[in-house]
């Protein structure tokens, strides 16, 4: 493979970085949208960079969401926020956990129930990406609940005892992540955990610093109990096995204490497509 076709691929990936949902802003200005609805049926995700598919799927979890699961980082209905094409989700199904899904693309929804057959009885297989088997670990002595929305989770309001926001954070220009982070919150019970990983101090517009995220964080409700550099795993960039993140977990401060705070829960300029609308074929099951 020659140098320019990697450092093509290189810049273009980085550019959009593992799970970017905007590209070209600056701070203080909202950039504008990636068709991540076009990519997942096939499209260029950026102009000029070679198709190697979805370089953040890499069939199956990230290994820091299993990490997490084996550490009891998981409990109750847990939100997966951009669940992209669903492997985390997935995963955590079959591990027994109830969970719900949610990412602004519909095709990804598609690709991500015709991955989770088996495990959500009301999954079909759909058009799309190609889509590698997942890799989840065989367990027998548990059963899952999956429920897939095309959205985002701005209109979920402390239902969640779990959010899981993998590669999302760093995706939205810096005047928005902070809206971000009390979405995340307000999505959220009072108490409950949240696991999140970003892409740490990469290029501009996803450059994301350690006092940038704890601020928005901790100013949303967050209380920070974990905060190191670990990486995420990334498939089809030669040369590029993985990327550096922040791995954070955090719990969710209770109501009373964060009423007080200076900065608003509600974002008038959250875009139309925070509204979630439920996928028809994954309503929930009875308990």
């Amino acid at each position: 493979m020659d140098s320019t076709f990697v450092s093509v691929l290189r810049a273009g990936f980085r550019h959009v970085s593992t799970a970017g949902r905007y590209f070209g802003a600056r701070p203080g200005h909202a950039g504008r949208m990636v068709d991540f609805e076009g990519f997942y049926r096939g499209g260029p995700l950026v102009e000029g960079m070679p198709d190697v598919g979805v370089p953040w799927d890499i069939g199956g979890p990230q290994p820091a969401v299993v990490e997490w699961e084996a550490a009891g980082r998981f409990r109750g209905h847990v939100l997966d926020a951009g669940c992209g094409t669903g492997d985390n989700a997935i995963f955590l199904a079959a591990r027994g956990h109830r969970v719900t899904g949610v990412d602004i693309a519909p095709t990804a929804i598609d690709i991500a129930r015709s991955r989770a057959v088996g495990i959500d009885p009301d999954s079909t297989p759909s058009g799309g990406r190609a889509a590698p088997t997942p890799i989840i670990p065989a367990r027998s002595d548990t059963s899952g609940d999956l429920t897939w929305a095309v959205g985002d989770a701005a209109t979920l309001t402390g239902q969640f005892d779990t959010v899981l926001a993998s590669a999302l954070f760093h995706c939205l220009p810096p005047d928005r992540r902070p809206a971000l982070a009390r979405t995340l919150r307000n999505a959220a019970a009072d108490g409950a955990f949240l696991n999140l990983t970003c892409l740490a101090n990469l290029e501009a517009p996803f450059q994301v610093s350690e006092p940038e995220l704890r601020t928005a964080l901790t100013e949303a409700g967050w209380d920070i109990t974990r905060f190191e550099r670990g990486s995420v795993a990334v498939a089809g960039v030669p040369g590029l096995p993985t990327l550096p993140v922040w791995l954070v977990e955090a719990t969710a401060a209770k109501a009373t204490a964060t009423a007080t705070a200076t900065t608003p829960r509600a974002d008038p300029a959250t875009p139309p497509s925070t509204r979630v609308s439920s996928d028809p074929g994954a309503a929930p099951r009875s308990r």
